[in-house]
């Protein structure tokens, strides 16, 4: 896979990669406006100025980029921008730069979608090229640069393994490490900035100024899943007429073939905790770990459980319904506003999936019958058949069996409540091991404002979502396969492999595809969007209902039977209704 990596353009000009959604005012732009800003899929925000370096692999560079408008920060004005913008390059940069652009949604942060933009090297691959690429929206402008570098001489600081594999590793804001590009780190970090300021979201100091949050200055922000009602976002055709509307709290998968029954319900009263670092009415957004809130359940920092146990259940094939367990993979950041309540969130998640169809069938004494579907253990508030618990709830299946718990979610479905106390098969408590099928790599960047994705022509389809570089002969091999051989896959099997556009993939995986064009049982789709909805003001300490939305890809799980239900690899599309609330 091509490795970015900074490179120095001179005083005030480096490169500094943070996580997606988490901006602040970038030196250059004008402070009475918000930030116009690149972002990179795999490294974060791109400062102006800046440049992103790759090494070539087949004598090209792919980056998948995307633009924003009205990023938040300090001491900044959102404009309300109307027409679309989009990005600009001289006529000899590479292609796909047209197609970044962003339909701006009044003072609202938006983000349009992700899209592939490969640069070739010159002569037959001897020699580095680069692209200029800029955008403007109002006074705000950015111009960044793409290098790509030829593999004789890669891009600065990559290493190559025994295996001949390139690996790096890329400056996180967040991870708590000061790394190339950054002034601090964490955000909100004490002690890495001078008097008087705080290290925000995008790993730099900034001059603090008097918290304007309140009566008291929060330190904490908590968001809470509530029950959905109604529909928060829209799959779209061609012409744009609506294919299928996306219910609030409902959770979306896969591409036009796929079969498990959607939605899946988002469960309720499931907890997450960010801290505060206060300035005016700005908020940097930062992880908390399990001695910070008390539990594992409700923190934000690697390895912290995010939400209870997510039944996925497939009424259409009982034996392949899934329970999923989410897992936080890096720690969280991000920004928001007290007076608005508009947020970001950047918080990448591993999924764990466990395939037991209904667990609560009947066959055995740990797998009591009860009604309905249930991938996962539920906590009832009674003991099983037989059972000797004898606590307000109980948990009915798993190595839990007949053990006190307390739901962490509603009874919203037959497949509810779980908890976390009634773990599936697998998942000892106590631990994060298990066996799952799959481990899903979930990139969720949460919003208030709109997240969209559109389908564009790849390979043989004319509506992908989400590529991943496939076998061309058309056997339904992905790269990265780990039982490539045993399934008659192409080989070597490389790395799980995102691409744009087949010029990013290899010759043995050359086609740039999801498993079928279209998105969530819809084969006409041409777009989704979701909507999501600031918590307005939250300066008077009180709980306010907001909804937080992510529109994402989903990769293969390498078994057979849940990518050919689930129709993976393909997009994913989440909204999370809720309600927020600053605590001191």
């Amino acid at each position: 896979m091509h490795q970015r990596q900074p490179r120095h353009l001179g005083s005030g000009a480096a490169l500094a990669f943070v996580a997606i959604f988490a901006l602040a005012p970038r030196a250059g732009h004008a402070q009475s406006q918000c930030a116009t800003d690149f972002q990179e899929q795999t490294s974060g925000a791109v400062t102006d100025g800046s440049m992103i370096c790759a090494t070539a692999v087949d004598n090209k560079c792919s980056f998948n980029l995307k633009l924003c408008v009205n990023q938040p920060g300090a001491s900044c004005t959102p404009k309300s921008l109307k027409k679309k913008i989009h990005a600009l390059s001289p006529s000899h940069c590479a292609g796909g730069i047209g197609k970044l652009n962003v339909k701006p949604n009044g003072t609202s942060s938006v983000c349009g979608s992700f899209t592939g933009v490969t640069v070739k090297t010159k002569k037959h691959g001897t020699k580095a090229a680069s692209c200029k690429i800029s955008a403007k929206a109002g006074k705000s402008k950015t111009k960044i640069t793409l290098l790509c570098e030829p593999s004789s001489s890669p891009c600065a600081t990559t290493t190559t393994s025994t295996t001949t594999t390139t690996t790096t590793t890329m400056p996180r804001c967040g991870n708590g490490v000061v790394e190339s590009g950054e002034v601090c780190d964490p955000p909100c970090g004490q002690g890495q900035c001078g008097a008087g300021q705080l290290c925000d979201s995008s790993c730099h100091c900034v001059t603090a100024t008097a918290c304007a949050c309140g009566a008291s200055t929060p330190t904490k922000l908590d968001f809470t899943t509530d029950v959905g009602t109604g529909n928060c976002g829209s799959v779209t055709a061609a012409g744009g007429g609506s294919v299928l509307s996306l219910t609030c709290a409902g959770l979306y998968f896969g591409g036009g073939a796929e079969a498990v029954p959607l939605p899946a319900t988002v469960p309720d009263m499931g907890s997450s905790l960010t801290k505060v670092c206060c300035s005016g009415t700005d908020l940097t957004l930062a992880n908390l770990t399990s001695t910070d809130t008390g539990s594992n359940r409700n923190c934000t920092s690697s390895d912290c459980l995010f939400g209870p146990p997510l039944p996925i259940p497939n009424t259409a094939f009982n034996s392949l319904s899934t329970c999923i367990i989410n897992i936080v993979a890096a720690n969280a950041v991000g920004s928001a506003q007290c007076d608005t309540g508009a947020s970001s969130l950047d918080l990448p998640l591993t999924s764990l999936t466990y395939l037991f169809g209904d667990l609560l069938n009947g066959t055995t004494p740990d797998r009591p019958d009860v009604p309905g579907l249930q991938p996962c253990p539920v906590c009832l508030p009674s003991a099983p058949p037989s059972g000797t618990c004898t606590a307000a709830h109980c948990c009915w299946g798993g190595p839990q069996h007949d053990q006190p718990c307390e739901p962490g979610s509603g009874s919203i479905g037959a497949a509810y409540p779980t908890s976390h106390d009634c773990p599936p098969p697998g998942f000892p408590v106590g631990t994060l091991a298990g066996q799952p099928i799959g481990t899903l790599p979930i990139p969720f960047a949460l919003t208030t404002g709109t997240s969209s994705k559109a389908g564009v022509a790849s390979g043989t389809q004319q509506r992908v979502f989400c590529g991943f570089c496939r076998d061309a002969a058309n056997t339904g091999c992905f790269e990265g396969d780990p039982t490539a051989e045993r399934d008659g896959c192409p080989l070597p099997a490389g790395a799980l492999h995102p691409c744009a556009s087949d010029a990013d993939c290899p010759p043995s995986y050359a086609a740039c595809e999801q498993r079928d064009q279209g998105a969530f049982h819809q084969g006409t789709a041409t777009n989704i969007s979701e909507m999501g909805m600031p918590a307005g003001d939250m300066t008077d300490g009180a709980a306010h209902s907001s909804t937080l939305v992510s529109v994402f890809c989903v990769p293969p799980t390498f078994n057979g039977a849940i990518d050919a239900a689930a129709d993976l690899p393909g997009p994913g599309a989440v909204s999370l209704p809720g309600h927020a609330q600053l605590l001191p």
